[in-house]
């Protein structure tokens, strides 16, 4: 067994750990400790696996007639791949240190590290059945955290959307893997479900309406768990790019850039924080599809990065509001609701992380977006200018919840001796956040160029699938 399968066997040992703990009789905060400290250990080895490059080629292949893998790897560990395990790691870490004790319990500290193991997995597979599962296993997991009878309503809604979303996964992973397909208006008409459940995932326009609903009514914390990794983004990386035709591609690239207006549009006219994060989510993501054009190496590239700090950002915002609302109550922002100077780390680090959302000049979402455009303007003009008007209004929607949630008149519980400021968790968990996307929006080298060479990469596995290599079950990234 190679040095980077121990690493993995580590990764996935550490949320397994959590998921095991919780099934005996271990006090809630003992089991959060241990959840926290897991999911840090988990940041560490996800770093180390992808800075070394020597830890990168790990694959295990089933057979070329196994109906789990259709002869791709079904464990695969890659130059795209890598950098996207911190991204899990981190979004776990930033789940069990910064929610609130009464809105995570032990059922949810279980979930949250199903879900990252979930999430892991799924990055580190290129088999379209298994991923397929595992697109299941997330959406079945966040159903779970909807069960109460609060939330049937959003329950039902997510149910219908996911829901749809798997059968159609399903049933364009069965056309396109039937013998003597290819070629054929089957392997399209597979083809094109498999987009239509990555939009669904995905929340793009017209497939959008779940993701306002269950984050202004639904639970928040499992919400932003679900959303912010994006493997309806991995979905289309590994399954659709590799074999879609250009007008598929456009087709997904203009819908994703509509979505990126309206969704920052509609969260800078928003009364409910929560609602107005729900939309500023839509937009991020849908920014990350827009780059999956593939019309230059630049624009994919761009689309990797936003993918990673639109991830970490949102994800960082989002627990933002969770924390206040779990001081403050419901946020309504048609009203000032002081307070900046009980918690000035918290308003600091949601300013931070809402400029990275809206790629502002040192942090990580600058070069993202400025890659995008760059590398797209020439193409596809239309790219560029959408992400330029998407960027403003999002940076607008920013501001106007930054001055409503932290501005104006002292907060009127600032006198009434509740504790609002921020435990040393919770602080340190935020600043940690903060200098990773100013860092590498300052000092980008390792991780632009990892960027490049793995887009480089999908686009030479599409020019070798689009002109010779038969339909299977999944795509390859690396060689």
């Amino acid at each position: 067994m190679s040095e980077g399968w121990w690493w993995l066997v580590l990764l996935i040992a550490l949320p397994s750990l959590v998921v095991g703990a919780s099934f005996f009789p271990v006090e809630v905060e003992r089991l959060r400790r241990l959840a926290v400290a897991c999911a840090s250990a988990m940041v560490a080895a996800a770093l180390v696996v992808s800075v070394v490059p020597s830890l990168h080629a790990v694959y295990l292949r089933a057979s070329a007639r196994s109906w789990v893998s259709g002869g791709e790897a079904v464990v695969r560990l890659d130059t795209f791949s890598a950098v996207l395990l911190p991204l899990a790691a981190g979004l776990w870490l930033l789940t069990v240190a910064v929610t609130p004790r009464a809105a995570l319990d032990r059922g949810g500290l279980r979930r949250t590290a199903l879900a990252s193991l979930i999430t892991l997995a799924s990055f580190l597979t290129e088999s379209g059945v298994l991923l397929w599962l595992l697109s299941a296993a997330s959406a079945w997991t966040f159903l779970s955290a909807l069960a109460d009878p609060a939330h049937r309503h959003q329950r039902r809604v997510v149910a219908a959307y996911l829901g749809g979303s798997t059968l159609l996964f399903g049933a364009g992973l069965g056309l396109i893997m039937a013998p003597g397909v290819r070629n054929t208006p089957l392997e399209t008409a597979g083809l094109w479900l498999i987009v239509v459940a990555a939009l669904v995932r995905k929340g793009i326009v017209p497939f959008h309406a779940w993701i306002p609903e269950v984050f202004d009514h639904g639970r928040l914390g499992p919400a932003i768990l679900f959303s912010a990794p994006q493997i309806g983004a991995y979905m289309t990386v590994v399954l659709i790019v590799p074999r879609a035709t250009p007008g598929m591609l456009r087709v997904i690239a203009v819908l994703a850039l509509g979505t990126a207006v309206y969704g920052a549009a509609l969260a800078l006219v928003q009364s409910s924080a929560r609602r107005a994060c729900g939309y500023l989510f839509m937009s991020q993501s849908a920014l990350v599809m827009a780059g999956l054009d593939c019309s230059s190496v630049t624009a994919l590239a761009g689309g990797l990065l936003v993918w990673l700090s639109a991830g970490l950002a949102f994800g960082g915002l989002a627990r933002c509001v969770l924390v206040l609302e779990a001081r403050r109550g419901r946020l309504d922002l048609t009203k000032f609701h002081g307070g900046y100077e009980r918690m000035p780390v918290l308003a600091i680090s949601f300013l931070a992380m809402g400029l990275a959302c809206t790629g502002f000049p040192g942090t990580l979402g600058f070069l993202g977006q400025e890659l995008l455009v760059d590398g797209a303007v020439d193409a596809f003009p239309l790219m560029g200018f959408a992400v330029v008007v998407a960027s403003a209004l999002t940076g607008l929607a920013v501001a106007r919840m930054y001055f409503s949630l932290f501005c104006g008149r002292s907060d009127p519980l600032a006198h009434s001796g509740l504790k609002l400021g921020l435990t040393p968790r919770e602080a340190w968990t935020f600043v940690a956040l903060v200098l990773v996307l100013v860092a590498f929006g300052l000092a980008p080298g390792v991780l632009v160029d990892s960027r490049f060479a793995a887009s480089r990469e999908i686009l030479h596995l599409r020019e070798i699938r689009t002109a010779a290599a038969p339909i299977v079950s999944g795509a390859r990234v690396a060689h």
